[in-house]
């Protein structure tokens, strides 16, 4: 099994859309229309009381090349669980035969706030940007790629009711400096927000691990990135909204945009890239359905919704798990889910040319 999977070089950004009629809450009055399935959390979840700022840059001066930069994707589709159907079962998925251990209840084992995560990388705001959006190119937002420039006006509209700031953004490998990502980071200008800002999430991004940096540059390439929003935004109770074009957040806690890149990871292996990835329209049914059968536990409460929330609950332990390493147990608690959720991250770096 792979730990730690991949990376690439410093690339430029493009955009395009998807349209896909598979159910799922998108959330309001989206910018880039996507129906994906599974797309909200309704309720945060793990510990983010935490704070770092710390800023360590990486040395890769002299230092081997890690084997999760130039990974080897297989080919073909996911394989399901040995023995199980691949055709689609169209019907809901039925709980009533699964197992009542959870394994929320014992991984991650330790609760650790976002600031107790390891850093994997180094975040900087860019002073370029490809975007036909206005981009702020410092925190302060003092220079812009626009001439008329200042915090309150280098913004763009989103709709009628929100302003957001652009920011252009690269993360860069501790482990291994000479690879990075970029993609782009909206923050509501109006309504003003409080819980989180530029800097902030800058901060937070650094905690996430390497492995879901792909999810970042997915939702930058196929819509409008990853945006934190006026509550104003959502209905209902929701706390973020996420699919393959975006991930809408009302909350800068490190857990729900894990669940949320879930989700990302999810519809980028399901709807695909072509010609890079072909879409495997059975993933979650009946692929990861039998799955939940094979490993017959479930991962949370709120994963008890249905298949793909399941799916994207599991990407939030693995990757807490991944940061607190114990992902050995991890894969003996859910040995298919594992198996299906490492090939999920695979795919995702077909996203680079």
């Amino acid at each position: 099994m792979y730990r730690a999977l991949f990376f690439l070089t410093l690339l430029p950004l493009f955009a395009c859309g998807s349209d896909d009629s598979n159910k799922g809450d998108i959330g309001p009055a989206p910018a880039v229309v996507d129906t994906n399935t599974g797309s909200d959390i309704g309720s945060d979840t793990g510990s983010d009381t935490g704070s770092d700022t710390g800023s360590n840059t990486g040395n890769d001066t002299g230092a081997s090349v890690p084997g999760w930069v130039d990974p080897d994707v297989p080919d073909g589709p996911i394989p399901a669980p040995e023995g199980t159907s691949t055709s689609p079962e169209e019907d809901d998925f039925d709980w009533s035969d699964i197992g009542s251990e959870t394994i929320g209840d014992s991984l991650p084992a330790q609760d650790l706030s976002w600031g107790e995560y390891p850093q994997y990388g180094t975040a900087q705001i860019l002073d370029w940007s490809d975007s036909e959006e206005c981009v702020c190119f410092d925190a302060a937002c003092s220079t812009c790629s626009e001439d008329d420039c200042s915090a309150e006006t280098c913004t763009y509209d989103l709709n009628d009711s929100h302003t957001l700031t652009k920011y252009h953004i690269e993360l860069r490998s501790t482990d291994y400096a000479a690879h990075a990502l970029t993609f782009e980071v909206n923050v509501s200008a109006d309504p003003p927000i409080t819980y989180t800002d530029i800097q902030d999430v800058l901060n937070r991004l650094e905690h996430i691990p390497v492995e879901y940096w792909y999810g970042l540059r997915i939702i930058s390439d196929f819509g409008r990135g990853m945006q934190f929003l006026h509550a104003s935004y959502f209905s209902g109770g929701a706390a973020a909204y996420g699919g393959m074009n975006y991930i809408d957040t009302r909350t800068a806690r490190l857990p729900t945009l894990l669940h949320e890149l879930g989700h990302t990871f999810e519809q980028y292996t399901r709807i695909g890239n072509a010609p890079t990835l072909e879409p495997q329209s059975n993933i979650l049914d009946p692929i990861w359905r039998n799955a939940i059968r094979s490993d017959n536990n479930r991962t949370s409460g709120y994963g008890n919704n249905n298949e793909w929330e399941d799916m994207a609950e599991f990407a939030r332990i693995h990757a807490q798990c991944l940061a607190e390493g114990s992902l050995d147990d991890l894969e003996s608690m859910s040995p298919e889910r594992f198996r299906i959720w490492e090939r999920i991250l695979l795919n995702g770096t077909t996203i680079t040319p």
